[in-house]
């Protein structure tokens, strides 16, 4: 491969030279002093993990007599070591194989021993957790009150398990951060410690009625949930269908006009423009199912809702920075959700705390495009030392 058309250049540690022993054509041998640096050559770049293992420090302290008074004064160990066996870096990546690769115990302690030849047992496994959990509680709560401080919030939940109970776990999410955080039920007063009894921004949601006291002019409905209700209405017979095909072609529509504003234009005044003749069709489609009526009967309550919160329908069109979808709530459950199914969720509270803090600092630092492990590895650290946490929105 020619030289100009490889990249890496910077990362290479080895150059390993290979030359031909003889000519291919004639079969004559080439001589020691043919054998030097060309302008073009052959490109082959091979990666390679270098032998891996523990290192094992001991960390004696001594007890001196002092030559005045005779007492005996032992040393103490230095702030950086702390009490644990591990240090930082393997502690850091264990958290980092709990929560960002949905590894188990039982695989940490196996991996472990394979490719670092290091003895971890799962109970010193849920140590390390443990450990990292509390030096996460300060970052954990800085996160939500950083989320919370923004214009808009997409707010979200799905279900949990805790020693087999059902259990919620929430989230209020930003394009930037993931905020997670389990609660006992499902209910409006879990969305209110979640995201505050008087949160001023914009919260983008489905339609849950634990939702409804929210001032439909500070939020935004997902579109995304509505074109699916429609297209289960689509799904039905005689009116209903022909509701739900009608409601999922203006759904088509907003969603063009959004995209057609973020890959095009950019203008907010032809995005308005654009949405105000579908703005039109959807008031009237929903005004006339809404009636209580026989043919009415499967959709009306759907048609109700849309317009009850017609407001929260639009948001999108006049403020900017709102999407018309709920997708960065839906995205940041998504990876918990498989932790869950994985580790059959919690076993006690404090389980619960470790998955809701580690989580949101591995959902956050992807979302940044930054390193987990270098992360907890800073945080495990000043914990030990005594430090304040690096935060996870820095």
């Amino acid at each position: 491969m020619p030289v100009a058309s490889c990249g890496l250049e910077d990362q290479i540690d080895e150059i390993v030279d290979h030359y031909p022993e003889a000519c291919g054509g004639c079969g004559r041998r080439f001589r020691s002093g043919q054998r030097g640096p060309r302008r073009r050559f052959g490109r082959h770049q091979v990666a390679e993990l270098p032998p891996i293992s523990v290192i094992w420090s001991e960390h004696r302290t001594h007890q001196l007599r002092c030559r005045h008074c005779r007492a005996r004064t032992s040393a103490q160990l230095p702030p950086q070591i702390g009490a644990s066996a591990f240090g930082s870096r393997l502690q850091a990546a264990v958290v980092t194989l709990t929560a960002g690769y949905r590894i188990s115990r039982r695989g940490i302690s196996e991996l472990g021993r394979d490719l670092f030849g290091v003895t971890l047992s799962t109970g010193a496994v849920g140590a390390i957790c443990q450990r990292a959990s509390d030096a996460l509680a300060g970052a954990h709560l800085h996160l939500q009150d950083w989320v919370l401080d923004q214009a808009a919030v997409h707010v979200d939940e799905t279900g949990w398990r805790t020693r087999g109970e059902a259990r919620a776990l929430w989230t209020a999410s930003t394009p930037e951060a993931t905020f997670l955080q389990i609660a006992e039920h499902c209910h409006r007063e879990q969305f209110t410690a979640l995201v505050g009894a008087r949160y001023p921004g914009i919260v983008i949601s489905d339609r849950w009625n634990g939702y409804s006291h929210l001032d439909p002019s500070r939020r935004q409905a997902c579109w995304s949930h509505i074109k699916r209700d429609f297209r289960r209405h689509g799904d039905g017979l005689g009116e209903q269908r022909t509701f739900g095909e009608q409601g999922l072609e203006l759904t088509r529509q907003v969603f063009a006009a959004w995209r057609s504003y973020q890959h095009e234009h950019h203008d907010r005044d032809r995005l308005a423009a654009d949405i105000a003749p579908i703005q039109t069709e959807l008031r009237a489609l929903l005004q006339a199912a809404s009636p209580k009526r026989r043919r009415t009967r499967w959709h009306r309550q759907f048609a109700n809702n849309l317009l009850k919160i017609w407001p929260a329908l639009w948001t999108f069109v006049t403020v900017d920075g709102i999407e018309p979808t709920n997708n960065p709530a839906e995205r940041a459950l998504r990876a918990p959700v498989i932790h869950r199914k994985v580790s059959l969720g919690s076993q006690s509270r404090t389980g619960e705390r470790f998955a809701e803090r580690a989580l949101s600092a591995a959902g956050t630092c992807r979302l940044r495009h930054r390193s987990l492990f270098t992360y907890l590895n800073e945080l495990l650290v000043a914990h030990t030392r005594g430090d304040p946490f690096p935060t996870l929105t820095a």
